[in-house]
């Protein structure tokens, strides 16, 4: 993995409000190949992840914005809030298997341009010519197809965590991305936008006073007796984030210098009524065919679209917390569906580097009951 760069993240409606996500994804294109100095010839592939776009293949559209060669391919992945990673992994495996040297993989979304989408009247789900669905059907109604609040709620009562550990692990990511950002922790992977009102080059969705007295006022979302509240569950946001993955072959040729090697990667089902879990399932399934142990890892990012999803993975494995996130999470920076993936694994690129660790665990858990892991070790 040579590295990569992400846009500053937006929340939905907000300062990226405008920006389709093929025109982000071809800025930080454009971005990558003068960091690493690439010829656009260079890249063999763009493998993309997008959730709520308009469809399509979203990645060769990105790469065609970007102008680079009709000859280079383009594939869009949706594995909802996994896509990011999950693209990440197939890139690797591309190269490993000797197809590919070169791929850029990531993700791209907009929140704020999602289309309606409605199901067409001879389906039995269609409800009238101006009622729209929000999300896809995740899993068959039988065994049960939860909103995500609903499979977080689901979760915290499953696992015996309690609103009060929740509410404080948010008001603690948002101090790390505050404290992250006053040191300029992530300058080298945030690529600015430029906008009709200047260059946005900060994330938009951090809270500048977060206080576990606010966090405390929040209204739990489903009902008085819910735990999951807008103060521990993340927004939606708008982004971006990709990176660049080679061969030896490619790193040779065109003179990189990776900053890690990736390890491994898995993917993983669990009770879709559940799938915050499903960041446990992907990471044990991955740790075990690579024998190693959670303990090998010196740092992991988790995907914040919860709290509860991170304290399950914590409650699971018994790791400690001031490993995890340690520069914030999705509650803080925001959760741009189909480019999280990706944006955790920037930040554990660079967390990794800033303490000086080894070995680097990214892990979310997918809308469906779906969970997907990568591992990493950091280069000298």
């Amino acid at each position: 993995m040579v590295g990569g760069l992400r846009t500053p993240i937006g929340k939905t409606n907000g300062c990226l409000k405008g920006f389709l996500p093929e025109k982000l994804a071809a800025h930080l294109i454009g971005g990558l190949l003068c960091k690493y100095n690439l010829p656009g010839d260079s890249i063999d592939e763009v493998v993309l992840g997008n959730a709520v776009g308009p469809g399509g293949n979203l990645a060769r559209l990105s790469l065609l914005e970007a102008g680079l060669p009709f000859s280079v391919p383009g594939m869009t992945v949706d594995f909802q809030c996994g896509s990011g990673l999950k693209t990440i992994n197939i890139a690797a495996n591309l190269i490993n298997s000797g197809q590919r040297n070169l791929v850029i993989a990531g993700g791209t979304e907009s929140t704020s341009l999602e289309p309606n989408r409605q199901y067409n009247s001879k389906d039995r789900r269609y409800r009238g010519e101006g009622v729209f669905y929000k999300r896809a059907q995740f899993s068959p109604y039988s065994i049960g197809d939860p909103d995500m609040i609903e499979g977080a709620e689901n979760t915290a009562k499953y696992c015996g965590i309690g609103r009060k550990s929740m509410d404080t692990w948010s008001v603690e990511s948002h101090k790390k991305a505050l404290k992250a950002r006053s040191k300029n922790k992530l300058k080298d992977i945030i690529l600015g936008v430029k906008t009709d009102k200047g260059i946005v080059s900060q994330d938009e969705n951090i809270r500048r006073h977060p206080s576990l007295k606010l966090m405390e006022r929040a209204a739990p979302i489903l009902g008085r007796n819910g735990t999951i509240t807008a103060g521990n569950a993340c927004l939606t946001n708008d982004g971006a984030a990709l990176t660049v993955i080679a061969s030896e072959k490619a790193v040779q040729k065109y003179k990189l210098k990776p900053e890690a090697l990736w390890i491994g990667g898995d993917s993983a089902g669990v009770d879709p009524n559940l799938f915050p879990l499903g960041a446990i399932a992907a990471s044990k399934k991955l740790l075990e065919s690579l024998n190693l142990n959670i303990n090998s890892m010196d740092l992991i990012e988790i995907n914040e679209a919860f709290a509860v999803k991170v304290l399950a993975f914590l409650k699971y494995f018994n790791f400690p917390g001031d490993r995890v996130n340690v520069f914030g999470g999705a509650l803080a920076y925001g959760h741009p569906y189909g480019a999280s993936g990706a944006v955790i694994m920037l930040h554990l690129l660079e967390a990794l580097k800033d303490r000086n660790e080894k070995m680097g665990m990214a892990a979310v858990g997918v809308a469906g009951g779906l969970g997907v892991s990568t591992i990493i070790e950091r280069c000298d």
